[in-house]
């Protein structure tokens, strides 16, 4: 199993993430451009950085080849929760529940803002189908 959030990674999530054009359209109606950062709670720094524009992937970069991008939005997980929600997020109650319990963290962004605009939400939802 490949590492979490590595380079060979960030290739298959942009790949999985670009091939969903419900993903694509839905961020491109909300006009969403952004820098998206994870990684891990305890971790002085995020693991990657996603670039979206338009709702597309255009680069995914390990933050050990950009220490000075500044993310949008900044989500950190323990290793064992990212891997737990690989494949089938919490869903909406449950993501609810992961950020209202900090083991999901918004170290940067507005997680209430993105979950009461459904062109954002619905895609956030399924960005665990890609982990």
């Amino acid at each position: 199993m490949e590492n979490l959030f590595s380079e060979d990674w960030g290739a298959r999530f942009s790949k999985k993430w670009n091939s969903s054009d419900e993903i694509v359209t839905q961020l491109a109606a909300a006009d969403f451009d952004a820098v998206v950062a994870f990684g891990y709670l305890d971790a002085p720094n995020p693991s990657v950085f996603i670039h979206i524009q338009q709702g597309r992937i255009t680069a995914t970069t390990p933050y050990a080849h950009a220490p000075a991008t500044t993310a949008d939005w900044d989500l950190r997980a323990k290793p064992e929760q990212w891997l737990k929600w690989r494949g089938n997020g919490p869903g909406i109650t449950g993501l609810g529940v992961a950020v209202a319990s900090r083991q999901l963290q918004f170290v940067t962004g507005d997680y209430r803002r993105m979950i009461r605009q459904p062109l954002l939400a619905g895609p956030f939802l399924k960005f665990f189908a890609f982990l």
